[in-house]
């Protein structure tokens, strides 16, 4: 008989513990697949955001582009009646006519109202310093990517300040012509009414009154909608900065989109890896699938990145 110790069963032989490393290297599979999956979503939140700044430009380009009919017509119509305005004066033998309105603070300014409202609406300021440089930019017609680039420096808030203050300088200009306008149509239909009463010696003379008097009228609202199509202009300059901001922040929220996929897919080739290399230490069939599907799915995007 043998004085040999009996060996312990198998199952009694405890096994040797994990290193810290070996321990972070079995989980570390399922801590790349989880960021993945968090970079997927950055991502597609990120593309989401770049969709709603992208309607946000077509919008505020709709709105530029408003600004811009609006100004044409108004343009068009001062043409037109200042053309009626000339006519008349003509048939009226040029017979100069002072209407019997207020003068307001500045004659001049009255007597000449188109230029001045024109001047004045001209001469509307932009205080900010990065507005006025994207203005410049559109006005000058620049490349599209250094007006952007411009514009990522504006800010909204400001912009929008500027913008609700030009539509108030619109309403403070109509509320300063509504009682000059009032006056005007006054002056007017007292020449008419005086042609129509004059006998037969000063009728002629009458007449040519009445259509300097309307004349008059009409030079008023050619001043007016001279000023206002500047106005509506400059409007449209805005709503082009705003046009610019949208589509900055868009380009940057896809910029970052990118990016998150680009990180999504590095996670997921270091899974791949990892999932490789638990096979080969482990010798398991599973891990080894695994690691052959991520292959796939890796190939699989970068050939549709590239390829198609």
């Amino acid at each position: 008989m043998s004085d040999a110790p009996t060996p312990p069963p198998v199952d009694a032989i405890a096994e040797a513990p994990k290193s810290w490393f070996e321990k972070a290297g079995a989980a570390l599979p399922i801590a790349l697949t989880a960021l993945a999956t968090a970079f997927a979503g950055m991502s597609s939140s990120e593309m989401s955001r770049a969709m709603y700044w992208r309607s946000a430009a077509a919008q505020d380009q709709s709105k530029a582009n408003d600004q811009w009919s609006l100004a044409g017509f108004k343009r068009d119509r001062a043409l037109i009646v200042q053309t009626a305005a000339a006519q008349l004066h003509a048939a009226a033998g040029y017979r100069p006519w002072k209407p019997a309105v207020s003068p307001g603070a500045n004659p001049g300014a009255r007597a000449n109202g188109w230029r001045e409202w024109e001047r004045k609406a001209a001469e509307a300021p932009v205080d900010d310093e990065a507005v006025r440089k994207v203005l410049d930019a559109v006005r000058d017609h620049k490349p599209e990517a250094d007006a952007v680039a411009l514009a990522r420096k504006v800010s909204r808030h400001k912009l929008d300040a500027i913008v609700g203050a030009n539509d108030s300088e619109i309403d403070r200009m109509d509320d300063e012509w509504r009682p000059l306008s009032a006056e005007a149509d006054k002056a007017t239909q007292a020449a008419v009414v005086a042609a129509g009463r004059a006998d037969d010696a000063g009728r002629a003379k009458a007449a040519d009154e009445a259509r300097g008097a309307q004349a008059a009228r009409y030079e008023i609202d050619a001043g007016r909608y001279r000023a206002e199509a500047v106005l509506n202009r400059s409007a449209g300059f805005l709503y082009e900065v705003c046009v610019k901001i949208s589509v900055g922040n868009s380009d940057r929220h896809r910029t970052r989109s990118e990016n998150f996929f680009y990180a999504m897919l590095a996670a997921q080739v270091g899974a791949t890896i990892a999932s490789l290399g638990l096979a080969r230490n482990r010798q398991s069939t599973l891990w080894l699938l695994a690691s052959a599907v991520g292959l796939v799915s890796v190939g699989f995007g970068i050939y549709v990145y590239l390829g198609i």
